[in-house]
């Protein structure tokens, strides 16, 4: 008699391993899904970013908050992930909407707040303070706070 050799994979095997790709995909696609909305917020905050340079120096150059975006030289334009771009005159505050990026933080804006303090949680009252740093935050809640950078998921003027 011929001895009879095993080929292949038996069911429970094929079973297992279909189970483990299952339990792995449920556990990274929704981790991935987070990681391209904070990967689309990157374009939110480099907006907020070059704007924060034209509020500095207009405020630097002229001992005054600049009236709106476009006096402080800020793209005010929508883009994909952007809904708009505004500079509060009595603060200095730049807000960006923010969408096209996620449920929970569309709708929402970054705030990036000029303050006169290290621990950034005072803002500026007048023009003609220095500029010691500068509080991000937003005005979303907290459960979509995991799409804003690390340094934003605050309220602004909560420090750092």
């Amino acid at each position: 008699m011929k001895k009879q050799l095993q080929a292949g994979f038996t069911l429970i095997e094929l079973m297992i391993v279909v189970a483990i790709i299952g339990i792995l995909a449920a556990i990274a696609l929704p981790a991935y899904q987070d990681y391209t909305a904070r990967a689309k917020m990157s374009e939110v905050m480099m907006a907020a970013s070059a704007c924060k340079s034209g509020v500095s120096e207009f405020i630097q150059a002229n001992g005054s908050f600049p009236t709106d975006a476009n006096a402080a030289g800020c793209s005010t334009g929508a883009t994909k992930y952007v809904s708009g771009l505004t500079v509060n005159n009595t603060t200095g505050a730049i807000s960006v909407g923010v969408q096209g990026i996620a449920t929970g933080a569309d709708g929402n804006n970054l705030i990036l707040q000029p303050t006169t303090d290290a621990a950034r949680t005072a803002a500026m009252a007048a023009a003609t303070d220095a500029i010691q740093g500068w509080s991000c935050g937003t005005d979303a809640a907290a459960t979509a706070y995991k799409y804003f950078p690390a340094n934003c998921r605050q309220t602004v003027l909560g420090g750092l």
